[in-house]
């Protein structure tokens, strides 16, 4: 029997920080952190409006800008996440620009943080950039807005812990996995109960977002494999997977997936999804065609069945069939 729980919780703890005039010095998240008058300028959290009407229900977004232990300005941006999905995450290296202004580069983005007063002003360097200000966030918003410099402590009540939680459990062995999404990266931890002999956790960080976890005995041996799926950031959105499979109720090991082959990779553009199909693995996506030097819809979908054997150092899925509708 399969056991599936989906928990949309909380994405980062976050840690207050305090101050000292002249020479800053960090504590808690920035220990042992000095800044100089400038640098001390841009480092506190920022706040939309919304979260001074929290226990309202109100969304929020907090900006905090901090210095880690390298001497590097940093930045974590999240929605509140105890109702549901964080709205906007992001997580990116800041440089001083001039005196009210740090700036980023993302891809071949460039983005502003000015801080005048009390105030945050995030944009982008132009319209391209202002437009990927979208892509941090979902329905809809976008980290371009004004945010307030907190006085007080940050609360951090409404943000704490894992953005996604997922349980699933067959043939006496279960596996916790735990997703934290903060764009551009997703950080996995997979916890493990039922193995004999070796239950260490395992952690990964992807470039790329995390869409689910599915689990089945894809070999048939008695013992369960467990595969994670994500996509890639941007207009591809490319899938991929990381899989793990029990030996024989004793240890887990990371399974081997090929890259699409020459057939199969014909007018692929990203957009593919995976899913079990009883025994077999199974990845679909949709088939394009070039005219005219552009990448147009087919209107066909390639299908792709995977099934898992024993490799020379490892399990690993095969191409076993290709078909189109």
């Amino acid at each position: 029997m399969k056991r599936l729980l989906y928990l949309a919780l909380p994405l980062l703890v976050f840690t207050a920080m305090a101050c000292t005039s002249g020479t800053k010095q960090m504590e808690g998240k920035n220990s042992e952190s000095t800044f100089t008058e400038e640098e001390a300028s841009f480092i506190g959290d920022f706040v939309t409006e919304g979260y001074f009407d929290r226990e309202k229900g109100f969304d929020w977004t907090v900006v905090r800008i901090f210095m880690d232990n390298q001497g590097s300005i940093k930045s974590e941006i999240s929605s509140r996440s105890d109702l549901k999905r964080p709205s906007c995450t992001w997580k990116i290296d800041l440089e001083i620009k001039n005196p009210n202004t740090l700036e980023a580069q993302w891809m071949d983005d460039s983005f502003l943080f000015e801080v005048i007063g009390d105030s945050l002003f995030i944009k982008g360097s132009d319209e391209k950039s202002d437009e990927s200000l979208y892509f941090f966030c979902n329905g809809g918003a976008s980290l371009k807005n004004s945010y307030v410099r907190l006085e007080e402590s940050f609360d951090s009540t409404q943000i704490s812990g894992y953005t996604f939680e997922q349980e699933l459990e067959l043939q006496g062995i279960s596996f916790e996995v735990h997703a934290t999404e903060q764009n551009p990266y997703t950080t996995i931890l997979i916890e493990t109960e039922g193995l004999e002999i070796d239950s260490t956790p395992v952690t990964h960080q992807v470039d790329g977002g995390y869409i689910k976890s599915e689990i089945e005995d894809l070999n048939s041996d008695g013992w369960p494999e467990l595969l994670v799926y994500f996509n890639s950031y941007g207009m591809e959105m490319k899938s991929f997977l990381i899989g793990y499979s029990v030996n024989n109720g004793k240890s887990m090991s990371r399974i081997s997936m090929p890259e699409l082959s020459e057939e199969a990779a014909a007018g692929f553009q990203g957009q593919d999804e995976f899913a079990i199909v009883e025994t077999s693995l199974v990845r679909r996506f949709p088939i394009y065609k070039l005219e005219d030097g552009k990448w147009i819809p087919s209107g066909k979908t390639r299908q792709i069945q995977y099934k898992l054997r024993d490799g020379e150092a490892a399990r690993e899925f095969y191409e076993v069939s290709i078909m189109e509708f």
